[in-house]
C-alpha cells in the first residue's frame, strides 16, 4: 500500500503506472491465493484469511527452512518463479533469514486500483472527463483502504499477524519516499488524513541454520582455540 500510494502520486505527475502482472491474477495463482471482488466485507475476510494462511507459512518457516540445502521458495509457498518475485524478498544475512511477503498485492481491490491507472491518463480529456477519472479512482482507492483495514480489524487477534506484521517496517521504508514526493500532508487525497497508510505485508527474521552460516568452520576453530588452547598448554 506505502509503495502504491508513492506511485499513484508520481502517476499524477505523468509517471506511468503498470498493468498488475498476469502472474498475479487469478488463473495463474493456485487456489490458495485466488481472491474473488465481492462486497468490501466479503473481500476484508477473505484477506484476512489469506494472511493468516501465509504468515502459518512463515512461521513454520524458522523449522522448515533449515531441511533445504538451498531454499527454494517457490515449492514452499507454492508459487512460480515469477510470483516469488513479485510477492517475496528473502535475504541471508551472516546469521539471520529475513523474509518479507507483500500479502497486499493480491488483493482484487488493490489490483483494480492499479489496473484503473494504468489503463487512464490523468490530464487527458476536457476537465470533466479528468474529474471523472479522479473521482473514479479515489473510489476504487477509498474501497481498498476499507479492504485492508477491515481484514487488519478481523485480525486483532491472530497472534500469528500480530508477530509477523510489517505493517511498521513498511512504512518506515517508503516515508522519506513519500515526503520525498510530496505525500506528507494530512489533506492529500491517498493519505485520506492519516500519516501512515495500512497494510498487510508480513515480515519475519530467524536463525539461519549453523550449517549455513559464512566462516562457520572458521568460528568454531577461533572458539575451540580460545576454550581449549590454553589448557593444552598448561597440561605440556
Amino acid at each position: 500500500m506505502p509503495a502504491l500510494a508513492v506511485a499513484l502520486h508520481r502517476w499524477r505527475q505523468r509517471v506511468p503506472l503498470p498493468m498488475v502482472d498476469e502472474a498475479l491474477t487469478p488463473p495463474a495463482l493456485a487456489p490458495m491465493y485466488r481472491l474473488s471482488a465481492g462486497s468490501v466485507a466479503e473481500e476484508a475476510r477473505a484477506a484476512a484469511q489469506l494472511t493468516g494462511e501465509v504468515a502459518e507459512r512463515l512461521r513454520r518457516l524458522t523449522r522448515a527452512y533449515g531441511e533445504w540445502r538451498v531454499f527454494e521458495p517457490g515449492p514452499y509457498f507454492d508459487l512460480t518463479p515469477r510470483q516469488v518475485e513479485l510477492l517475496t524478498h528473502i535475504v541471508e544475512r551472516a546469521s539471520t533469514v529475513h523474509v518479507v511477503f507483500y500479502v497486499d498485492a493480491l488483493l482484487p481491490a488493490f489490483q483494480a486500483v492499479q489496473n484503473y491507472a494504468a489503463q487512464v491518463a490523468p490530464h487527458t480529456g476536457s476537465v470533466e472527463q479528468i474529474e471523472m477519472i479522479h473521482d473514479t479512482l479515489l473510489g476504487r482507492w477509498r474501497r481498498l483502504l476499507e479492504v485492508i483495514d477491515g481484514a487488519r480489524t478481523l485480525l486483532a487477534e491472530d497472534v500469528n499477524f500480530l508477530g509477523l506484521s510489517g505493517a511498521r517496517e513498511e512504512q518506515e521504508r517508503w516515508l522519506s519516499m513519500q515526503r520525498l514526493v510530496g505525500l506528507n500532508g494530512s489533506a492529500d487525497w491517498l493519505l485520506a488524513g492519516r500519516r501512515t497508510l495500512p497494510t498487510l505485508t508480513l515480515t519475519i527474521d530467524f536463525p539461519l541454520p549453523a550449517f549455513r552460516q559464512p566462516g562457520r568452520k572458521r568460528r568454531l576453530m577461533r572458539t575451540w582455540r580460545r576454550l581449549y588452547g590454553g589448557l593444552s598448554a598448561d597440561r605440556d
